[in-house]
């Protein structure tokens, strides 16, 4: 028995000499690839819960799970409880496409958002 195949993509190569076409597919009723968590609430207003993992991770106040790109967690390793934080959207590359702000010591870090607890 075979089973039915959704075209989804199709990517063509350009290649000297190669005019090849490849479709990508996935099965009929198949999920699409599973989106990143989207956060909502951009803006000022918010309070550092917590940093661990020696600034990998940072939570606010509402329980939002942050996860801070890697040549800035030395900075946000020493971020206090309490500090002022605002969120917004950034350019950033690797996922890291919010920007945590700590408008307490005038920093940001360019940030995933996790989840929240």
């Amino acid at each position: 028995m075979k089973k039915a195949v959704a075209m989804t993509l199709i990517t063509a190569c350009f290649c000297a000499g190669c005019a090849a076409v490849r479709p990508t597919a996935r099965p009929v009723g198949a999920a699409p690839p599973a989106a990143a968590p989207a956060y909502a609430a951009f803006g000022g207003g918010h309070l550092l819960r917590s940093v661990s993992d020696e600034g990998r991770y940072v939570t606010l106040e509402d329980g939002s799970v942050w996860e801070i790109e890697p040549s800035v967690r030395f900075q946000t390793a020493e971020w206090q409880p309490q500090a002022p934080i605002t969120v917004r959207t950034g350019r950033g590359e690797d996922g890291y496409t919010y920007e945590i702000v700590n408008t307490q010591d005038d920093e940001g870090a360019m940030a995933k958002y996790v989840a929240r607890r």
